[in-house]
Parts: C-alpha cells; structure tokens; sequence
C-alpha cells in the first residue's frame, strides 16, 4: 500500500449520437457466423461508454504492479472478447478458441516492423498462452489474417495505474500518491479524451471524460 494514498473515480461519457459502423460480411464462414458481424464496438448505458482504458500517463511511483499478470482473449461466436483490456508489461495473455475454423491472429504495434506475436488456432478447443504481446508498453491491435472481422486491443503499461471502464463508464484507481497527474481515457472508435488531476492524501478525485470522434492513435 502507499503512504497517505488517494485515489480517482470517474465517469467515461460520450455524445448521444453514435453512428456504428457498417457490418462486416462472413464469406465462406455465414454458416458459423451468420451473413455478417454487426459493429459491436460501442457498449454503453446512457451516456456512459463501457470498454474504453483509463490511466495516469505521467505516473512511475507507487504501488506495486499485480502478482498475477494473466488476460485471457477468447474467440468464439466469431467475436474476440473482452474487446478491449489492459495490462502491465511481463504479463502473458491465454488465447482461448472455440471455433470449427482456424483462425491466425497477429499482435500488432503502431510503428513496431512485424507483429509482436502470431497465434496459430487450430479447428475446435484450443488454449495457446503467450507473454510476447506484453514486452514493452505500447497498444497492441489483435487482428485475424484470415477473417477481416475479428479485432481486440491490449493496452500494455509499465505501471499499474490504468482501469477499463464499465458499461456505464464508470471507474476506478486506488493507491495513487499525492500530486498532480494527466488522466487519459481511450476508445477504439472515439479516440482520446484527458485531463490534469490532483491527487490528495486520503481522498477521492472525482473526474469526467468526455470521448468524441477520434481515430484509434
């Protein structure tokens, strides 16, 4: 635990008004999938936004990061989930298939020369566990060679300050030590929303972060 820590609830919210994008057709594979995979890439309750990552970007002090450091990313019903998480550098994720199809997914980062890992998923049940995602921070997009549909997002840090949030875009992040941050907020198709905080000792902040249109950074 941190000396006189505080911590940061909060809300992630965007316009009523989001359009989703086109569905995705299945090919070869409707009659697992149906004729198409409907845009799923906004959960929300009200206004909220659920499935978008919080985190402290200027922070590198406090707690410790987590003892079990394992995500687990599953395919099934044509749909990866969670679509998006988080997780600290050193973690490994246990990729989980159930598919009667093979699927290839590749963990790929913005600006990096090849993918950080390739999961070859045979037919039927499956678990392939790799740590290889996680070397270095950064954003790593899951795609699927052979399908166009499938899509996740492991955001990778090296502090463990960071939260998804809820249906109703809610958070929260404990054991923060006092002083003054930049909290961000991302979502892959409403972009990037952040703002300064102040942490004090003992104490809740309370923040709102707003989402609009953005592309994935």
């Amino acid at each position: 635990n941190v000396a006189s820590a505080g911590s940061v609830t909060g809300t992630i919210t965007a316009d009523a008004a989001i359009k989703p994008g086109d569905p995705t057709p299945t090919g070869r594979d409707s009659g697992q999938c149906g004729p198409s995979i409907p845009d799923e890439s906004v959960v929300r309750q009200g206004n909220g936004i659920g499935g978008a990552v919080v985190w402290l970007d200027d922070i590198r002090r406090g707690k410790s990061v987590p003892l079990e450091r394992r995500l687990e990313l599953e395919i099934e019903k044509c749909r990866l989930t969670p679509r998006v998480q988080g997780g600290v550098v050193g973690s490994a994720v246990n990729v989980l298939a159930h598919e009667p199809f093979r699927e290839h997914l590749h963990f790929l980062s913005g600006g990096e020369a090849g993918p950080r890992a390739n999961v070859l998923l045979g037919q039927d049940e499956q678990v392939i566990p790799t740590n290889l995602p996680f070397s270095k921070p950064g954003l790593v997009i899951v795609k699927d060679s052979d399908h166009s549909w499938p899509t996740a997002y492991l955001a990778v840090f090296d502090h463990p300050y960071f939260a998804t949030s809820e249906k109703a875009g809610t958070f929260a992040i404990d054991d923060i030590p006092p002083g003054t941050y930049h909290i961000k907020a991302w979502h892959p198709l409403l972009g990037v929303a952040e703002q300064s905080i102040t942490i004090a000792a003992g104490r809740p902040a309370v923040v709102a972060l707003k989402l609009g249109s953005g592309p994935v950074p």
